[in-house]
């Protein structure tokens, strides 16, 4: 049986030009740097939504499970949300949405977080350790979109 809801969802995922992006950073300085960086990378604001705590991003995600509106593509969250902690989201992201990929950003070295990553299953290349280099992410944002597992 052919689901011809499933086959919409597809081919608007075909159609878009840029992968959609959900930001989870606490501060608005690094929010409003995303947001230049994105616009000039040729994101529209609605390629790319930010929310400043770990709780929203997962209303967010969760919420929009069965909504093409809220299909996210690329997950970035930063370690040090006010609310709950980067890690503990990525690990709640991976047990409902196992295929989404996460790009961490964080102030903590890799040596230091490397169980962390690897119990949520985030791999080295997916963490930007504070401070990063825009072209770091453009790297991240050039990459085909795929599942992740």
């Amino acid at each position: 049986m052919i689901d011809s809801n499933q086959l919409s969802v597809e081919n608007q995922k075909k159609e878009r030009k840029h992968k959609r992006i959900l930001i989870a950073e606490p501060n608005q300085d690094i929010r409003f740097l995303y947001s230049l960086f994105t616009k000039q990378y040729g994101f529209s604001i609605a390629d790319v939504n930010m929310v400043e705590s770990g709780n929203k991003c997962l209303e967010i995600l969760h919420s929009g499970i069965n909504d093409n509106n809220n299909d996210y593509d690329l997950i970035i969250l930063d370690t040090h949300l006010p609310d709950i902690s980067g890690f503990e989201v990525a690990r709640k992201i991976r047990d409902r949405l196992p295929h989404k990929k996460i790009i961490l950003t964080t102030t903590y070295s890799l040596d230091n977080i490397s169980s962390m990553i690897d119990s949520i299953g985030i791999k080295s290349q997916d963490v930007l350790v504070k401070p990063f280099n825009y072209s770091d992410l453009v790297s991240i944002l050039k990459e085909p979109v795929r599942s992740y597992n």
